[in-house]
């Protein structure tokens, strides 16, 4: 490891979370009677399900899910088969009691549609509907893993009308709400490890007008703050291959987009009509010593939550954009990721294990703002010496000065033009899966451990979600470990209120009922086909499609005024 050179960056990054709430409820969903500190604001209800008849405890069974408003039916990626499945609702009933059972109506062969002498169908990651223009968009990747993969542009029962090139490895679309761009974040991940090739990171941008395709890529280091982390000890000169542009988000007026830089740490801001990057920001880290930032990082057979001398990289997979009182904000899901390529015997990895590197941390115990620098330390020794945190998945590439490790186990409002941090859900999510799955307790998507995820990083949150209900803005997160979705009324970002937290996962086996949330999709009352808001999840490990309806909107103490 190497002597971290930037202190005055994580200590003034470093985030206090707002209080825990003092309120008491109980829950109304399937496996879940305890009552807790967070008050329920909305009631929600599991009342259709879609299953692909397949589960893989490695995922990539039911993953992307869209809704298309104009033939009530949503489209949703089907990574066991390689299709696109499209399920209609137009039967769909209101609560009643019983669970409705969807079928498929038809699936979309994407390799069949595009393979070609030139291109050789690799895997399809992501899509879009543009129901002004009345289409499906697709992203495709090549099975070469250094070649550029396709935009695809197809009719509603998947005829495919335009193809675009895309950029290496393109791993999310998106469509501009004026319908003038379709965007790709291209992650050109180095797959065979840096021995091999390390293909450039991008975003297609194409202006669908005129069919122009441009290629941004990250080129540009006066745009690139001092404090983004370039990994391998790189340079800024390295970001255009080690940038890897995850996920896509845009502004309402369609003028910018917001690209997550997960492995960095970081957000970049483009330009879309100019084809142009015009920042790239890092999120600093999570202080884990501040009250409110709790979390379990012991793997010893007990739920215990507590603030330590913990630095976590928030490294966010997906995130989306809302405009709240004229203000922009980007609302992300702290999910964490390693690098670890290959995958088998990596020459490539960023990551150990606490016990392997703790006697070269040279602690610094001014980077903590939650506790006196004796405490800090006294904290740091107990973990050096304690066997329950020996496993603890800690980065290797971050500096020796602190225990760095991946993600926030939370979900975190950022003021959009500066990155600048108004709210984060701090350790809600761990205390709220333990008070009402305490038995499950950070378990797996892939097996039935009690408390497997937490030297890792907990519930992992992966996908986020915005919705209107009424006058109240919500952000819905999926959390991919344990499963289920947690709901909070962000109508105030910088005081957001904790609606709901439900989960359609059977822990009476390791993988049954809806297991490891992938994509979600809202849908508001109006395009809704029982005129209550819905919710649908893709559970990449249990192959299923959970169809949610919120029931009813109560009263939101955090209100703005």
């Amino acid at each position: 490891m190497v002597k971290s050179n930037r202190k005055s960056n994580v200590f003034s990054k470093v985030m206090l979370a707002g209080s825990m709430l003092l309120l008491s409820s109980q829950m109304n969903v399937q496996n879940v009677s305890a009552e807790t500190r967070f008050p329920t604001s909305m009631e929600v209800k599991k009342i259709a399900g879609y299953n692909m008849g397949m589960t893989n405890e490695d995922g990539g069974v039911a993953e992307i899910v869209k809704y298309n408003a104009d033939n009530k039916k949503f489209y949703v990626i089907n990574g066991a088969g390689q299709t696109i499945d499209i399920v209609s609702l137009k039967k769909l009933k209101k609560s009643s009691g019983e669970e409705q059972q969807l079928q498929k109506e038809k699936s979309i062969n994407i390799a069949d549609a595009v393979n070609t002498d030139q291109f050789t169908y690799g895997d399809v990651t992501s899509l879009d509907i543009d129901t002004s223009r009345n289409v499906v968009v697709a992203a495709v990747q090549e099975a070469d893993y250094t070649k550029n993969g396709k935009i695809i542009v197809m009719n509603y029962d998947g005829k495919i009308l335009k193809t675009y090139d895309a950029g290496v490895q393109p791993d999310m679309v998106k469509l501009t709400d004026n319908g003038k761009y379709i965007l790709s974040a291209d992650e050109g991940e180095p797959r065979a490890g840096l021995e091999q090739e390390d293909p450039e990171g991008s975003v297609t941008i194409v202006e669908v007008k005129t069919g122009k395709v441009t290629k941004v890529k990250f080129k540009d280091e006066n745009v690139i703050d001092d404090d983004v982390h370039i990994r391998n000890n790189g340079t800024k000169a390295d970001a255009v291959k080690d940038f890897e542009p995850e996920y896509i988000a845009v502004s309402k007026d369609g003028k910018k987009a917001y690209v997550t830089l997960q492995e960095n740490n970081a957000i970049a801001t483009i330009d879309i009509k100019a084809g142009k990057v015009l920042s790239v920001k890092s999120l600093g880290y999570k202080d884990h010593s501040i009250p409110g930032n709790e979390l379990d990082a012991a793997r010893n057979g007990k739920i215990e939550l507590e603030r330590l001398p913990i630095l976590g990289a928030y490294m966010p997979d997906s995130v989306a954009y809302v405009k709240i009182d004229g203000v922009d904000y980007l609302v992300t899901a702290n999910e964490g990721d390693a690098t670890e390529w290959p995958e088998e015997d990596s020459t490539f990895v960023n990551v150990a294990d606490f016990k392997d590197v703790k006697d070269t941390i040279e602690f610094d115990s001014s980077l903590f703002k939650g506790m006196t620098a004796e405490e800090a330390q006294a904290a740091f020794d107990k973990l050096k010496n304690s066997a329950g945190y020996q496993k603890l998945e800690v980065l290797t590439d971050r500096g020796n000065d602190a225990i760095y490790t991946l993600g926030g186990r939370s979900f975190s409002i950022w003021k959009a033009d500066t990155m600048e941090l108004v709210y984060d859900s701090g350790s809600d999510f761990e205390t709220i899966t333990s008070q009402r799955f305490p038995d499950v307790f950070n378990w797996s998507n892939d097996d039935d451990e009690f408390e497997k995820r937490s030297t890792k990083k907990g519930p992992e949150p992966e996908d986020v979600k915005i919705g209107k209900i009424g006058n109240d803005v919500y952000a819905f997160i999926g959390l991919e470990r344990i499963g289920g979705v947690m709901a909070y009324n962000i109508s105030n970002p910088e005081k957001a209120q904790f609606a709901n937290y439900f989960n359609s996962r059977d822990f009476s086996k390791a993988i049954a009922g809806d297991v490891s949330p992938e994509g979600l999709e809202f849908i508001d009352a109006n395009s809704s086909p029982t005129k209550k808001p819905l919710v649908l999840v893709g559970n990449e490990v249990s192959g299923t499609v959970s169809v949610n309806e919120i029931q009813i909107e109560k009263s939101h103490p955090g209100k703005r005024k």
